[in-house]
């Protein structure tokens, strides 16, 4: 697999930056961007290399992106960074010449919410809410997103993991005991709206963090809006099981996305 880095910045910001892996082969015309799950405190974006190499050998461009870690930087921030990226990945295929009808964008975990946001949010939406964005072209839109793990809401529920609640405390930048919208500003069933991408969940059996009744309203609502959206369980699954491609589950998940990707 041949790869290439964009940083985002000069000089540069090591976190801010941009893999992209070229198309093995005839190159086929969708896209695919991934963004990295951690907790939004750790985590970095060759964690999913084995993904790249995957695609980019059926004929996929494919990228991934980093960004900033909490609790250095909040979730608009972050949210930041993973647009320029994208912004970068779509110049980029450009300038390659390559004709790309169109782009899926995927995450798993604090990456799934992130990406969940880039996929629904017009840049307008996003510097309201606080993104400084750094874009060098039009914006074009996600045509589906693939939430792996990925949160509905970030808003709180009841017998909220303890992990969970101060990484997310930490991200918004407040505390759920605070007065405040910061944590429905940052939800990403807030931002569901007719006309959006296509959305896929991946969820697992062993949810520790993110409960799947809010994945499934967010669903549900994305349907009641005219909007494409499926959950498809994984049985005996762990929360963060997808990033490499070789073990038995990674294949049945493989199972789901490869199709999902290849009927856009």
């Amino acid at each position: 697999m041949e790869l290439i880095t964009l940083y985002h910045d000069d000089p540069i910001v090591v976190k801010r930056a941009t893999d992209i892996a070229k198309p093995i082969g005839a190159a086929k015309d969708t896209a695919l961007f991934y963004v990295h799950g951690g907790g939004w405190s750790a985590g970095a974006r060759d964690a999913f290399h084995p993904h790249l190499e995957h695609f980019s050998k059926l004929g996929y461009w494919c990228a991934s992106v980093g960004y900033r870690l909490a609790p250095g930087a909040k979730w608009h921030e972050q949210l930041a960074d993973i647009m320029d990226g994208y912004d970068r990945f779509i110049r980029y295929l450009e300038q390659s010449g390559a004709e790309i009808r169109k782009i899926v964008v995927l995450g798993s975990s604090a990456g799934a919410h992130l990406v969940s946001l880039l996929a629904q949010m017009e840049p307008e939406e996003a510097v309201s809410a606080g993104a400084s964005l750094h874009l060098q072209g039009p914006w074009r839109k996600p045509d589906a997103c693939v939430s792996i793990n990925g949160p509905g809401t970030l808003e709180l529920w009841p017998d909220m993991n303890e992990e969970i609640k101060t990484s997310i405390e930490k991200v918004i930048g407040a505390s759920y005991g605070d007065a405040t919208d910061k944590f429905a500003l940052a939800s990403p069933d807030r931002y569901v709206k007719a006309g959006g991408p296509d959305f896929l969940f991946l969820v697992v059996e062993h949810e520790k963090y993110f409960p799947h009744e809010y994945v499934y309203r967010m669903s549900k609502r994305i349907q009641e809006l005219g909007g494409s959206s499926e959950v498809v369980y994984f049985a005996d699954a762990q929360h963060g099981f997808f990033y490499g491609v070789s073990s038995a589950m990674q294949k049945k998940a493989m199972a789901v996305l490869e199709p999902f990707v290849a009927g856009l």
